[in-house]
């Protein structure tokens, strides 16, 4: 038996990088998927990929800030699978510049979809993940919610609030039987980086990974292996925490 046979899950940003790793590693292990994103022809990549993993999938297009679009992820879920049991919020965006520099919309655009969309996912998912014998919550935040990093002043604080409301919600959840997870990830190659970055990321490269004990940067594939892991049955008495994937960089 895999670890998530007969699981269902909802995996918010599962288009590109972190998520799609996410969903990929947990369909492989059993999980149905419910993936979302905003954009259709990743969202229909991202389906055929996770299907090619073993796994069911259906995509369904989704804004995390967006309280009707959560309303119906939560109907398309029980219409196909009937329950759900597990929820990823990793849908989030990063924004760094110096402080000066940033404007209030970019604080309340980092702060809607990083903490605003966590929440409104767990609102909604509540109810459902309370009816499964082990429901689970996993809020994907950085380790920028855990430690400063240069242009930082916005999406730090966003992803340190995210964790905070992960912690709350994991102190509401024990009574009710759903686990609540803080995940953060260190340095992880994706496309999105240069988006980030942009296109002197190779430049910048040797500087980042100077900060890595481990010397490399992580993959998606890394952080979906724990996101099985931290799904499962052998995480039960999981809850509340941050845990770290991240090549010694928070150490």
């Amino acid at each position: 038996m895999r670890p998530l046979d007969d699981k269902v899950a909802i995996v918010t940003g599962a288009t590109s990088g972190i998520g799609r790793g996410c969903a990929i590693a947990m369909a492989a292990a059993g999980a149905k998927i419910i993936a979302t994103g905003r954009n259709l022809e990743r969202g229909a990549d991202a389906e055929r990929r996770i299907r090619d993993a073993g796994g069911e999938c259906h995509f369904v297009r989704q804004d995390v800030t967006q309280e009707k679009d959560w309303q119906t992820v939560i109907a398309t879920t029980l219409k196909h699978f009937g329950k759900l049991d597990i929820l990823v919020n990793n849908a989030g965006d990063a924004l760094l510049g110096p402080i000066n520099t940033l404007s209030r919309d970019t604080l309340d655009f980092l702060l809607a979809v990083d903490v605003e969309g966590p929440f409104l996912g767990m609102k909604y998912a509540w109810p459902h993940l309370q009816q499964a014998a082990d429901g689970v919550v996993v809020n994907m935040s950085s380790i920028t919610g855990q430690k400063a990093v240069p242009g930082g002043t916005a999406y730090c604080t966003a992803k340190g609030a995210q964790a905070a409301l992960t912690r709350a919600a994991a102190n509401q959840g024990a009574a009710v039987g759903i686990r609540v997870i803080s995940f953060h990830p260190g340095f992880i190659w994706t496309e999105g980086v240069t988006d980030v970055m942009g296109d002197n990321v190779d430049e910048f490269l040797p500087r980042i990974l100077a900060h890595v004990p481990f010397g490399e940067a992580g993959e998606p594939r890394h952080i979906g292996d724990a996101m099985v892991y931290l799904c499962s049955e052998a995480a039960r008495s999981i809850s509340g925490i941050e845990f770290n994937v991240d090549g010694g960089q928070g150490a």
